[in-house]
């Protein structure tokens, strides 16, 4: 064994004893607990993650393999995966998500008419109308409480343009499917 492989080991091994130490059971007698695992953090895979080499174009992933080779991978789908708040976002016509922009230059008004515009049958991505509409009242509650310092005011301005966003998306998704039934 050569004494680069020997330092690595050594000082694998002075890393476990180091994030190990013995806990107590119920019962009375110890284990050793890794609190490095325990936190979620596995030294040894965030290191072979991290050699990995891959790259994506258009909508492909290529991975690198071990022996040198490439291989290609085709993205079929993807999910955007929303906070809760984001959820709350309608879908609304575009001259009502630009009132609602407008309106929130003052923090919390436009996000609460979007809020109300959801019992309006305005879709958001909850499943029910009442979910939507109270996440919009707790973002608008929110922006006005926070305000003072300045936060209330861009995050509701960036709401309002969340809304415009996601009216414009839907009218864009509407016009490629008129498209592609006329094609």
């Amino acid at each position: 064994m050569s004494d680069i492989n020997k330092a690595e080991n050594g000082a694998t091994n002075t890393e476990a004893e180091v994030t190990k130490e013995e806990v107590p059971k119920k019962n009375g007698s110890k284990h050793k607990k890794d609190w490095l695992a325990v936190g979620g953090i596995g030294i040894e895979k965030r290191r072979r993650s991290s050699n990995a080499s891959y790259r994506i174009e258009n909508n492909k992933v290529l991975i690198e393999t071990e022996d040198g080779g490439v291989q290609e991978l085709e993205i079929v789908a993807t999910k955007e995966k929303l906070g809760t708040l984001r959820k709350a976002v309608p879908t609304l016509p575009v001259p009502l998500a630009v009132l609602c922009l407008v309106l929130n230059l003052i923090p919390g008004l436009g996000t609460l008419v979007s809020g109300f515009a959801v019992l309006c049958g305005y879709p958001t991505h909850y499943d029910t109308k009442r979910e939507g509409v109270c996440w919009n009242i707790v973002a608008a509650v929110l922006q006005v409480i926070l305000t003072p310092i300045i936060v209330g005011l861009i995050w509701s301005v960036q709401r309002g343009v969340i809304i415009v966003q996601e009216s414009l998306q839907k009218k864009i998704d509407e016009r490629d499917e008129k498209a592609e039934e006329i094609a």
